[in-house]
């Protein structure tokens, strides 16, 4: 099912991207469930810290969506946890990949995916026990977005974003050219950039908050932006960086603000 919807310039190169993207998943690869299955604990890890923040909320025939779900990888996870996962995407591609996906690891039954923008959502109002997005908000109209979230949540209901942070200091040396020289940030699929997408700001952080006034912050992310350097992407192994930086964080609070990475976790009344 599609959401007919006109979309924006910005929006029909995110889904020109994502439809390309959505070519290069091999859906035999394995999917890594260790997040939802593992007794280990990586609360340092932002990604592991969603997974875990989803198992703690999940009660049986909990219906949640995944906000801006790409290829279904994610939803898989989720749907590993005992989430009835509902999901949307702006790629047709995507979607269709996400129910292969759901088919060949057998759970069919447990994923609905359609096409639409995160901006107007094809759902009704107070619908989703929870909601996730895994970096979703930085390509996204981000007030509209939020607005949506929070229509189709039900009271009582929490949504969880993981998402890039602006850190005006780091990020003002990030942008000289001889750092872009070894860490280009042009469109790649490779890297995974849009054209399009930006970090989030302290502006972004604002809006979210008069949406959802109970909001919690996590910032992760100080040392570790360093991992890409020293380590593949797909590493299962612990990220040591991401260990210190929660140290750090813990042992000495206003380092928290040097964070290249947030997890919003967003509580409707």
């Amino acid at each position: 099912m599609s959401s007919v919807v006109d979309l924006t310039e910005r929006q029909k190169r995110e889904k020109e991207y994502y439809d390309q993207y959505a070519g290069s998943f091999d859906l035999n690869r394995k999917i890594d469930f260790s997040p939802v299955v593992s007794t280990e604990k990586r609360p340092w890890n932002s990604y592991w810290a969603v997974y875990h923040l989803a198992a703690d909320s999940f009660k049986p025939n909990a219906l949640m969506l995944d906000f801006g779900s790409g290829p279904g990888d994610n939803a898989l996870r989720f749907a590993k946890i005992g989430y009835k996962v509902e999901g949307f995407d702006i790629s047709e591609s995507n979607v269709a990949v996400s129910h292969l996906v759901f088919e060949k690891n057998g759970f069919s039954g447990q994923g609905h995916f359609q096409v639409a923008p995160a901006e107007v959502l094809p759902y009704p109002n107070n619908h989703f026990d929870f909601i996730a997005g895994i970096d979703i908000l930085h390509h996204v109209d981000i007030e509209k977005s939020v607005t949506e979230c929070k229509r189709v949540l039900k009271s009582g209901g929490v949504a969880v974003f993981r998402e890039p942070l602006e850190v005006p200091l780091l990020d003002l040396i990030r942008n000289t050219w001889i750092v872009k020289l070894f860490a280009p940030k042009k469109k790649s699929f490779d890297l995974h950039i849009t054209e399009d997408e930006r970090k989030l700001n302290q502006n972004d952080i604002e809006t979210i908050l008069k949406i959802f006034p109970q909001t919690i912050l996590k910032r992760y992310f100080l040392f570790a932006r360093f991992d890409k350097f020293f380590r593949e992407g797909s590493d299962p192994q612990p990220s040591t960086l991401e260990k210190i930086d929660l140290f750090l964080m813990n042992k000495i609070p206003a380092l928290k603000y040097l964070g290249g990475v947030v997890i919003f976790v967003l509580k409707k009344d």
